[in-house]
């Protein structure tokens, strides 16, 4: 008890603040912080399987739920492509091959380069992305809860979908990037002689695309195509530091709140006391890394 006293409450052990809010301590906190960041870093990116990291996702739910929220719509289910998965899977192979989070690659590769060399002819094409989220819940949320995005899951045209998951490191990041291709082929939906058109989230084009002549690296990261699987995994490490992070400000949040309330409740006077503008600071923190430890859509 004398030692959880020193550590986090006002005592005269400690010159009546917490010990973790000496500089000591909040020096050890940061290097707890990094430390944990770095080795979950390196645990993810040798060992993937150790934290769930590479079958966190399922394509086959992202299909399911994207199917649900169409039905609840009042439109047509959509039916698994393999040609649609492998273009989905040369998307997100190319993503992290040339280290680029856009629809189009830095060589200027469009989106519908990659379905056609897949052999999809199409007259109806699109492409929604996402990257480091931990469920496929939270991806085709975050999806159906962005106007132009829910557009083209909700895109009554198409009649196909492909899903690649893909796992690997962007920006010097381990992430995991999810593509999905929608598509209606041309002979399934126009007579010959009608034009096919693409969309990046529902933005329709007028002409068919050509195909980029240049070959696209080849897929290095693990890739997890469409198929009729379901898993149960463990936390993902976004999952894992976002948690560590919302704890430990946590325990700061907690210890300034309690030397506010003790040293105003016993009177106690010290040279310094700027414990609630602290406290107003880590909250601040707090919603921060909530916000920022989210997933991202494209």
């Amino acid at each position: 008890m004398s030692l959880f006293r020193h550590l986090f409450l006002p005592h005269h052990t400690n010159n009546h603040r917490a010990k973790i809010l000496h500089p000591s301590g909040i020096s050890l906190a940061i290097l707890v912080y990094i430390v944990f960041n770095l080795g979950l870093g390196l645990v993810s990116r040798e060992h993937p399987s150790i934290l769930g990291y590479a079958s966190r996702i399922q394509p086959a739910e992202i299909i399911r739920l994207t199917n649900e929220k169409r039905q609840a719509g009042g439109l047509a289910a959509l039916n698994m492509d393999s040609q649609l998965n492998q273009a989905a899977a040369g998307k997100a192979s190319d993503m992290i091959a040339r280290n680029y989070w856009a629809h189009v690659s830095p060589v200027g590769t469009p989106p519908w380069a990659f379905v056609t060399d897949a052999g999809y002819t199409y007259r109806y094409a699109g492409e929604n992305l996402a990257r480091d989220f931990s469920d496929p819940g939270g991806v085709v949320n975050a999806w159906m809860n962005s106007p132009s995005h829910r557009e083209n899951i909700l895109n009554p045209k198409y009649r196909d979908i492909g899903i690649a998951v893909v796992d690997g490191s962007l920006d010097g990041r381990e992430t995991t990037l999810v593509v999905q291709m929608f598509g209606t082929r041309l002979s399934a939906s126009a007579p010959s002689g009608r034009t096919a058109s693409f969309s990046v989230q529902a933005a329709q084009t007028s002409s068919a695309p050509t195909p980029a002549p240049s070959p696209y690296p080849t897929p290095t990261p693990e890739i997890y195509m469409a198929a009729a699987v379901s898993q149960t995994s463990p936390p993902s490490p976004f999952d894992y530091s976002r948690y560590f992070s919302l704890g430990l400000l946590g325990v700061l949040a907690a210890v300034l709140a309690a030397d506010i309330l003790l040293v105003r409740k016993h009177h106690i006077v010290r040279w310094t006391s700027k414990s609630f503008a602290h406290l107003i600071f880590l909250i601040v923190l707090i919603i921060a890394v909530g916000t920022l430890l989210r997933g991202q859509i494209l």
